[in-house]
């Protein structure tokens, strides 16, 4: 067992070394804790763990043991280039990850891997804190969107209303009106927010309801492990109908009472009455859990730990050297001014490009979807040619993706405004100026409507088709030039009878677009 009253010297030096490693990745966390709806449950984690480390806290003194160089120093290096290479590459999830696994490594370092196991749980939990990159949270939530509204718009019609469903976007005539209302499923009313709360307070409940202690992971029994790990796979369901059941009861209301039903105390009502309903779903899932799993508790014995009369100390030099010299390379990075190269405003794109010719005026979405986009700038006009065929172009410009703004591809946007996405492929385009380059294309379906789409990501003297590439070179940008800047570029165009001729126009005006916009966004 080891005198942590002879160490708390040590312990501190560690404490303040981590912190100075990592303060600027723990302050940005807190604010997203804060501010991001979807993982405001993060507040609470940091207690719900202080408690279980309190109540375990003998079990831990005891299962302390020899530290280990191999694992533990291996794990702290590790955790210090991930820190390095999120940091250089503006990517949050991986200095978050480098958070926990640096954690985890002086855990093992120290007091090696037994120490490790007994904590699986807090661990779990800090994991299950941290906000997925924006990439992965698309296409996590635009599924649960479609599923939300798909059955939203089942349940709405078993009370005889007359719906009509676009992607994500329900449609619904009120009673006695002549205009119809439109209930878009965002991400808040499919389950994302509530999936990630209910998740973690599976774990949590798992936890603290256990039936007997010990076992291979996390101080719980194997029945335990299991029930926790069926539970919190019941949590997605659980998130998902729940949600489904808050819009289909919006549904009906708006057709009995209007646009009323859809804003208001209602809907804040509404929000908390399905958090209510997914826990005390998740209270009853884990009561037959435990019911289900009870009879593998009988033959469980309690694990004991035999307390070491004392343990060899490891060196902390060492690892206090390494953090203090990597939070001084972090912090100069992280605190360093980005290139903000010269540019001009999007809304001076010109009038002209080619053969196409600016219809109207600039189209502007309103502040909510703007908080989405998190655009530096961006311009949204049609273009027509002497032959009357029109096409829409969108440029949205990042001035900076280090804190976490970034890209919303096509693939999650436009899907869950009712528009189906087939035929997906590259196509080559070529710029009046030689340039070549591959962009995506695809084929879109709304009712009546048929469009060409092409899309690619430009910026920074780069043209590229994968989102996935793009963030690539935004980390190698970022470390040797200091900028992470980027453009997404869509164009579409109607296929209206021929459409290999709006395959061919969609290209050329793709072409002249990509022409043009340097001085927009910068190479």
């Amino acid at each position: 067992m080891i005198n942590y009253r002879q160490n708390l010297a040590s312990l501190l030096l560690i404490a303040l070394a981590f912190g100075f490693l990592y303060a600027s990745v723990m302050t940005k966390l807190g604010v997203d804790w804060w501010s991001d709806e979807n993982y405001s449950h993060g507040l609470l984690v940091p207690f719900v763990i202080g408690l279980i480390v309190w109540r375990e806290w003998d079990s831990i003194k005891t299962a302390a043991g020899h530290g280990s160089i191999v694992f533990g120093g291996g794990m702290v290096v590790i955790a210090v280039l991930l820190l390095i290479a999120g940091t250089l590459g503006a990517e949050l999830f991986t200095q978050r990850i480098s958070m926990v696994m640096m954690l985890a490594g002086l855990a093992v370092y120290f007091h090696g891997l037994r120490l490790l196991n007994l904590l699986a749980v807090p661990f779990a939990l800090l994991l299950l804190a941290i906000p997925i990159p924006q990439i992965v949270f698309n296409r996590i939530a635009f599924p649960l969107q479609i599923w939300a509204s798909q059955m939203a718009v089942w349940g709405i019609r078993l009370f005889e209303v007359p719906t009509l469903r676009k992607g994500n976007v329900i449609e619904i005539l009120p009673r006695g009106s002549m205009q119809t209302i439109s209930l878009e499923v965002v991400e808040a009313c499919s389950g994302i927010r509530s999936l990630m709360t209910l998740v973690t307070l599976a774990l949590i409940l798992a936890y603290f309801t256990r039936r007997s202690e010990g076992g291979r992971l996390g101080n719980l029994s194997s029945p335990d492990l299991l029930r926790a790990f069926a539970l919190m796979v019941l949590a997605v369901p659980i998130a998902v109908l729940t949600n489904a059941a808050r819009v289909t009861a919006t549904g009906v209301l708006t057709y009995y009472y209007g646009k009323q039903a859809t804003e208001g105390s209602w809907h804040d009502l509404s929000g908390w009455l399905v958090y209510v309903t997914a826990l005390a779903l998740l209270l009853a899932a884990n009561y037959l859990l435990i019911k289900i799993f009870r009879s593998g508790t009988s033959g469980e014995k309690s694990a004991t730990h035999t307390a070491r009369a004392s343990v060899r100390p490891m060196p902390i030099l060492p690892v206090i050297v390494l953090l203090v010299a990597a939070g001084a390379a972090v912090n100069w990075f992280a605190f360093r001014s980005e290139a903000t190269p010269s540019r001009r405003s999007l809304a001076e794109l010109p009038a002209t490009l080619g053969d196409w010719r600016q219809k109207g005026s600039e189209f502007r979405f309103d502040t909510g979807v703007e908080s989405v986009l998190k655009t530096t700038d961006y311009t949204m006009r049609e273009y027509t040619l002497p032959d009357g065929r029109i096409a829409n172009i969108y440029v949205g410009y990042y001035g900076s993706q280090r804190t976490g703004a970034t890209y919303h591809s096509p693939q999650n946007c436009l899907p869950g405004a009712g528009w189906v996405m087939t035929d997906p492929q590259y196509i080559g385009i070529t710029t009046p100026d030689g340039r070549h380059f591959r962009a995506n294309r695809y084929t879109l379906e709304n009712g009546p409507y048929k469009e060409v789409m092409i899309y690619w990501y430009q910026g920074r003297g780069r043209t590229e088709a994968s989102e996935y590439t793009d963030k690539l070179n935004t980390i190698w940008d970022s470390v040797t030039r200091s900028r992470t800047d980027g453009a997404l570029v869509r164009v579409m165009t109607s296929v209206g009878g021929d459409e290999a001729a709006s395959i061919q126009a969609a290209k050329d005006l793709s072409a002249s677009l990509a022409a043009a916009l340097s001085p927009y966004v910068p190479e």
